[in-house]
């Protein structure tokens, strides 16, 4: 019992270390890609990351345990409604962090971002695509 509740500590920290390595990375390419001068970065990071904790918040707030085929009529219409007020939310953030952004980065690196942003959810994606393909692959092999 203790040896599983040790592995599962080990794999807790993994995940944190995967997703501190991803958020780094993150900060590494959206930093060169926009060619961020050292006084934009110093303005730009904090801005961003409150931004970011505000969408995360946002996902938090409207998450279920449920699953659809086990809600009620009125549960699955409050969730669509949460959902779609979630989305109004995270518009309403974007249009603020865009204005907040305004006298950090001129209207090119702004927009270049929306870009480079995507591209880098992209290439998480990908990597994690590949890695599940991997595991599948090794899995496969071993039996």
């Amino acid at each position: 019992m203790l040896f599983t509740l040790s592995l599962s500590a080990q794999r807790g920290g993994e995940r944190v270390k995967r997703g501190d390595k991803i958020e780094q990375q993150r900060v590494v390419y959206i930093t060169t890609q926009l060619d961020l001068s050292v006084e934009e970065s110093q303005t730009f990071w904090p801005i961003y990351n409150e931004y970011q904790n505000a969408k995360k918040e946002i996902e938090t707030e409207r998450r279920s345990e449920k699953k659809i085929d086990e809600l009620t009529e009125d549960e699955a219409r409050l969730m669509l409604s949460t959902a779609i007020e979630a989305k109004r939310k995270r518009l309403d953030l974007e249009v603020e962090f865009m204005n907040n952004l305004e006298q950090v980065l001129p209207v090119k690196k702004r927009l270049k971002l929306v870009k480079v942003e995507r591209e880098f959810k992209r290439f998480v994606l990908n990597r994690y695509k590949k890695r599940m393909k991997r595991g599948l692959i090794e899995e496969e092999e071993r039996k």
